[in-house]
């Protein structure tokens, strides 16, 4: 048996490939991200007094809804092509291919990131380019990212996976997208003395709580 690092980069190494050839996945999630943010720049009056409340949540917003078009592709593609069956044959532990599929969504996902935050910074003219908003968007894009992945499995067999993967996502993503828009708005716009450190921490427990919760719950899920 290999080690588990090793296991889990053969399968990463093996989606990264994938995708460079393809370029589906990071390619439509960054037009569809932009596509929203431009839309909530003309169709909200966006002054300049209340771009520091308001631009941190249009910006997540198009991140999530932009993740979930990603994540529900995660093990779509797998079954779409026969690779799930050989996967799950592999002499690999079910932790192995949720932390594989796990870092290919949070790699994925800060790809169109990195793409997405300048083209936010010149539309709506805030400065994300910052270390702390950086960190804060790294912490809540491996959360959503967590979960994410454990959901995709879970909804991959549903006929009615387009509608079942939001409807089951979205409410368990509701304490990272309230922290991640408060951190992101206490570091642009700060309210409060104590500016997006509590909700930074608050971030990185649940980070820790749902990828434990994801890698411990993912054999059952492949098992559905």
């Amino acid at each position: 048996m290999r080690p588990f690092a090793a296991q889990v980069g053969a399968v990463l190494g093996k989606d990264v490939l994938l995708e460079l050839r393809r370029r589906e996945l990071i390619v439509s999630t960054f037009v569809f991200a932009m596509l929203l943010l431009v839309v909530f720049n003309f169709a909200f009056d966006l002054r300049a007094e209340f771009l520091g409340a308001a631009g941190p949540g249009a910006l997540w917003v198009a991140i999530i809804f932009a993740g979930v078009l990603n994540i529900g592709r995660t093990f779509l593609l797998e079954r779409e092509r026969g690779g799930w069956e050989g996967l799950l044959l592999a002499p690999l532990e079910p932790g192995v291919l949720y932390a594989a599929k796990l870092l290919g969504n949070i790699l994925f996902m800060l790809v169109v990131e990195a793409l997405l935050l300048p083209a936010f910074a010149a539309m709506y003219n805030l400065p994300v380019l910052d270390p702390v908003v950086l960190w804060v968007m790294l912490l809540g894009t491996v959360g959503f990212a967590a979960v994410g992945t454990l959901f995709s499995a879970l909804s991959a067999n549903s006929r009615a996976r387009e509608v079942l993967l939001p409807v089951l996502l979205f409410p368990i993503l509701v304490p990272i997208i309230i922290a991640t828009v408060r951190a992101t708005t206490e570091r642009i716009a700060p309210s409060s003395a104590m500016g997006s450190a509590p909700w930074a921490s608050l971030l990185f427990a649940f980070d820790v709580l749902f990828i434990l919760g994801g890698y411990l719950l993912f054999d059952h899920v492949i098992e559905e």
